[in-house]
């Protein structure tokens, strides 16, 4: 029997870097509402049970009954007591190893503290900058200028008063936080914002700002020996990078999309590359998913490119989520959209979930959704955070 937590606040967690760490009150509802999204991207045909503090809603239950699936859950207190082969997390970090441990989890299943920190170090966007110097020096392409590391004020203060824009990144940090579009100079929020990140994480990187026209990603998969590519992701992010959508559709279809804007050779040369640079660095102290955001921009010269190296993701992703989502669950020939929404007023959310479900119902055919809106996760009068597929009218 194999055990799923989701922890999206892992990125955090490794940012705070020690055993004691205690999220956010944003980051501990968006974990308890949605604690029940692994139920999709779990391993087909294995015994599994999801870590949730909640009961399952028998609605949720009854409308998981048309896609042949059910769920088992177990508290964070009781998992201590069940004989678990395997633990799957969203990401692993020194406090989550630590707690587990603490409820009586066999040590067999976690991670050492040697390895967490050594994750931890690997899980720093300074990865992403050897990535770009490993592409760089394998395949032949104008690639994006490395990322510069920003150890002070005075550093910071002279990378930004260049006269093109910036962005500047925390080290540890994913899914469009941790970050600060420089368009104006060095200012008094600038500088509040970059000497806080100095004092909690020591180093800031700084990168050009690029005329972004389309977020991608390539998803990968370590085995503990050797990493192999695991599919394509099309995304949305909001205007300050921040994660909103995953695209749904078949992987062969995101790879020709990509190939006509850059070159079909180009993306296998990457992905390929990739592979070779995570089977060397990644794979001897790490199992699980990684991804890398990537990004086709507008070049100077007008031409389209491909910054292959934007970020890494060291765990699980959402572009694998819903990866996995469309080849297993959605009809052939139906393409949708997955997101994870956020509605700060409670009330407004199961208001706008209630809409749906009236307006577009989700049509399925044969174990697979083939139109309409579905709730990925329970969906309560008091909720905020949802995590959700639908589908364009036909």
């Amino acid at each position: 029997m194999n055990l799923y937590i989701f922890n999206p606040e892992n990125d955090l967690a490794l940012a705070f870097g020690g055993i004691n760490y205690t999220p956010p009150p944003a980051a501990q509802r968006i974990a308890r509402e949605l604690a029940l999204l692994p139920l999709w991207y779990a391993r087909e045909g294995e015994e599994t049970t999801i870590c949730s503090a909640e009961p399952v809603p028998d609605d949720f239950r009854h409308s998981l009954e048309p896609l042949g699936l059910a769920v088992s859950t177990v508290a964070f207190k009781q998992i201590g007591e069940l004989p678990f082969d395997r633990i799957e997390v969203w990401g692993w970090n020194l406090a989550l190893a630590h707690r587990l441990h603490q409820a009586g989890v066999d040590n067999r299943l976690l991670p050492s503290p040697e390895q967490c920190n050594h994750l931890r170090r690997l899980a720093h966007r300074r990865l992403a900058t050897e990535a770009g110097r490993y592409l760089a020096s394998h395949i032949d392409y104008p690639m994006p200028p490395l990322p510069v590391e920003l150890h002070t004020p005075d550093e910071v203060q002279a990378f930004t008063e260049q006269s093109d824009r910036k962005v500047l990144k925390a080290p540890w940090s994913g899914s469009g936080r941790g970050l600060y579009w420089n368009l104006y100079g060095y200012d008094t929020s600038l500088a509040q914002w970059s000497n806080g990140v100095l004092q909690k994480q020591g180093v800031l990187m700084g990168e050009p700002f690029y005329e972004k026209e389309r977020d991608w990603a390539m998803e990968f998969y370590s085995d503990g020996t050797r990493v192999t590519f695991a599919g394509y992701s099309s995304f949305l992010t909001d205007n300050h990078g921040a994660y909103k959508e995953n695209r749904l559709t078949t992987d062969h279809r995101l790879h020709k999309e990509l190939s006509a804007a850059v070159g079909p050779h180009i993306v296998t040369a990457v992905r390929e590359a990739l592979a070779s640079f995570f089977t060397e660095r990644v794979a001897p102290v790490y199992t699980g998913y990684l991804g890398v955001d990537m990004m086709t921009y507008l070049a100077p010269d007008g031409t389209t490119r491909l910054h292959p190296f934007v970020e890494i993701n060291l765990r699980m992703n959402m572009g694998v989520v819903a990866r996995r989502i469309a080849d297993r669950f959605v009809a052939p020939g139906c393409e949708g959209h997955y997101r994870i929404d956020y509605f700060p007023r409670p009330g407004t959310l199961y208001r706008d979930h209630l809409e749906r479900l009236h307006q577009h119902p989700a049509r399925i055919v044969d174990g697979r959704f083939a139109g309409g809106y579905f709730a990925l996760t329970p969906v309560l009068p008091d909720s905020q955070y949802r995590a959700c597929i639908e589908f364009d009218a036909r």
